[in-house]
This record gives C-alpha cells, structure tokens and sequence, in this order.
C-alpha cells in the first residue's frame, strides 16, 4: 500500500486522542472556574447566616484579619468595620469581592490562595455581622481638634479636602481608614505603622552634604527626594558618597508630649475625616 494511502475514516491518530483530552479537561476546568466565583461561594444573602457560620467566620478573621482590622473589627491600621454600610462593600457582592480579591494600591491582600469560596463566604457573613454592633464612642471634642490640628502644624504636611502640605500622606479619608487606636499611636509614635510610599532616605553627596527625605522616585540612574522643608532634589547616584534606607524612619514629629485632652481631640477630629455618611 502506497504511503501516501489515507487511513480509514474509523481509525484516530493517538495525538489527536490525546489532543481532544487536553481540549477536553482545559474546557471542564474553564466550567469549573466559571462556577467555582459565583457558586461555591453561595449565593443566598450573608444576613442569612447560620450561628455556626458567623463563629467559623469569626475563627477566619481572628487569624488572618484581626491583626490590621483590630479584635472584633474595632479598627487599627485598617478600618473599623463595626458600621452598617462599609465605603468599598457597600452590598454582599462588594464585600465578598474585596475579601477574595484584596483592594490594589493598599495593604489590603487577596485571599483566593489560602481561603476556599465557603471559608470567605463565611468571613464576609461575620463582617457584615459587625455593621449590627454599636460602635464605641470616641472621646475627645472633634471641634477643638480641629483646631489642634492647625495649631500644631499638621496643615503643613498633610493634606485634608485638598488644601494643605504634601510632604505627609493626604488624611481626607483617614477616619475611614484607620480605627483610633492606630490614630492615636500614629500621634505618639509616628515610627511604629509606618505609611507605604513614604520611605525615608538619608544619602551623602560628594560635598559631604547630607540629605534626608522621603524618597518620591528611584531608578538605576537617579534618586528623587523630598526633604523636611517640602523641597525636592534629583540626584545622580554617581555624585553620591552613600545611600542608606530608613526602614523605620519618619518626618513626622512625635506629638507624645501633647496632653492627653489634646491627644483625645485630635484623634477624635481625624476620626471624622472619611468620606462614608
């Protein structure tokens, strides 16, 4: 038989079996996933959960949110998500998404890789569960805080509803970012929670100059720094002596000396600084 003959119709190549297999499992896994987001993570209302799915969803947020979102979601680097409507989860669907997903540009993680759709379902049901608990009242006088926080200068650094420095992160919306007891703390000791993007770098020229500022942008080539004073340098890292990082370093004053009323007052008045009504 000439080799150029074609197989009968009946008989497959074995790549093509193996071929349409792949095809085969590549198509089942796409289904898979298609379902695995919108189905395994239920789909009735998180204000229909069961008194054992709060408590595991309880037992999820103590070990892995707690240690931002504070004990019972009281609030510390993150927000105090003890309130009723929550400014980026604003329906289950939200909520659900920013627990899987984590929240880009913050230190807000994604979950998808440690927790199962039920396990985040269960989470996101206990979260929701916190907006029915009253908060605590915060102490202090909001109105004279305000006040403190001209007087002392914070205008000059940060900025709140685009008016004052750029030297500190902007606060507009602190109050829903942060629970008071990180506010406060943030007050005493600026150095303990330090802010993301504004890494402290103290480098030598040539000249045996010093600078140190908060580093704005960085290449291969070049460093760009904002010093204490709001001035910027561009620097050639050729005419540098030496750079050196700050991990834990900070421009901002410790107002740990301030008495405990103004204290209050001042974390009383960045609490109100958030967009949610």
């Amino acid at each position: 038989m000439p080799c150029t003959e074609s197989a009968p119709a009946s008989v497959v190549p074995m790549r093509a079996v193996r071929s349409s297999r792949v095809v085969g499992l590549v198509g089942a896994l796409v289904a898979l996933a298609a379902c695995v987001y919108p189905c395994a993570g239920q789909s009735r209302p998180l204000a229909g959960a069961s008194r054992a799915e709060l408590v595991a969803g309880q037992k999820i947020f103590d070990a892995q949110c707690a240690v931002c979102h504070g004990a019972g979601g009281s609030g510390g680097t993150g927000p105090d998500l003890r309130r009723p409507r929550l400014f980026r989860a604003s329906n289950d669907q939200e909520l659900i998404a920013v627990i899987r997903n984590g929240i880009p540009g913050t230190p807000m993680p994604f979950s998808l890789l440690n927790l199962s759709e039920s396990m985040i379902w269960q989470t996101a049901a206990y979260v929701r569960s916190l907006g029915r608990i009253a908060p605590e009242p915060i102490k202090g006088n909001a109105r004279r805080g305000a006040g403190l926080y001209d007087v002392n200068g914070c205008n000059t650094c940060h900025t709140v509803g685009g008016k004052g420095g750029v030297l500190g992160p902007d606060l507009s919306m602190i109050g829903g970012q942060r629970g008071a007891a990180s506010l406060r703390q943030s007050l005493v000791d600026p150095a303990a929670e330090h802010p993301q993007n504004y890494r402290v770098v103290n480098v030598v020229l040539e000249s045996g100059a010093v600078i140190r500022g908060i580093c704005l942008d960085e290449d291969v080539f070049w460093i760009h720094l904002r010093d204490a004073s709001g001035r910027v340098h561009t620097l050639s890292k050729a005419a540098l002596r030496r750079s050196e990082r700050e991990p834990k370093g900070t421009l901002m004053p410790s107002y740990q000396t301030l008495p405990a009323l103004d204290l209050d007052d001042l974390v009383a008045y960045l609490a109100t600084l958030r967009s949610e009504k």
